[in-house]
């Protein structure tokens, strides 16, 4: 299962999956990745992780995030629009409430390459669940153009490019990408990575301590 995460309902659950995934970020973009973002005692964190952000959480029985990604709404200051506007050229950048961007997409380096397969599967089929119950038509965001296709394209969600490919101040390629967002899309995932089961998590199941 993927905790959906929010400065309310963070107490619901055990542990702390909020504090859980700033910690996995950390390991991933700037010990791995080595971006030029803000952390403090090992967490990474920026100005948009604020009441307005969700997350989606995978965790283990410890309590560690072995997955995750932050979904916010573009009716207000974003990272896209902010950080790399320059990215989108084909259309206008998007400002809306039924609109919102992706970003931080994690999942832990250490773990079984089909295990991360399932993690990442997960939390897209999370975005679909989330995306649909809040009447949200599109999901945007920054990524390497391989990442978009291992992460949303293979499992059967295609992506619409916003711009063409720049380079980030790190010298990787990246490109701004829209998800739109349907019920059809989310039977495809479904039948595509055989995840027919609900994925999402708001703290109200007390069947178990963690979501496994």
């Amino acid at each position: 299962m993927i905790e959906c995460v929010h400065l309310k309902n963070n107490h619901l659950f055990e542990g702390n999956p909020l504090y859980s995934q700033h910690q996995l970020r950390y390991k991933s973009v700037i010990e791995r990745q080595k971006w030029d973002v803000p952390a403090i005692e090992n967490a990474e964190y920026d100005s948009y992780d604020n009441p307005a952000a969700y997350y989606l959480v995978k965790r283990d029985n410890s309590g560690a995030a072995l997955g995750a990604s932050r979904l916010y709404p573009t009716d207000r200051p974003y990272m896209l629009k902010e950080a790399f506007p320059h990215l989108v050229t084909y259309e206008d950048i998007p400002t809306s409430v039924d609109i919102w961007e992706g970003s931080r997409f994690c999942i832990e380096k250490s773990l079984e390459a089909n295990y991360r397969k399932k993690i990442i599967q997960e939390i897209v089929v999370g975005y679909l669940e989330f995306a649909l119950e809040k009447n949200i038509k599109s999901i945007i965001g920054v990524m390497f153009p391989a990442y978009w296709r291992r992460i949303f394209a293979n499992s059967g969600w295609d992506v619409e490019w916003m711009g063409d490919v720049h380079k980030s101040a790190e010298g990787h390629k990246i490109r701004a990408g829209n998800l739109r967002v349907s019920a059809k899309t989310l039977k495809n995932v479904r039948e595509i990575t055989g995840i027919n089961y609900t994925v999402l998590d708001y703290g109200t199941d007390k069947s178990r301590k963690i979501a496994a």
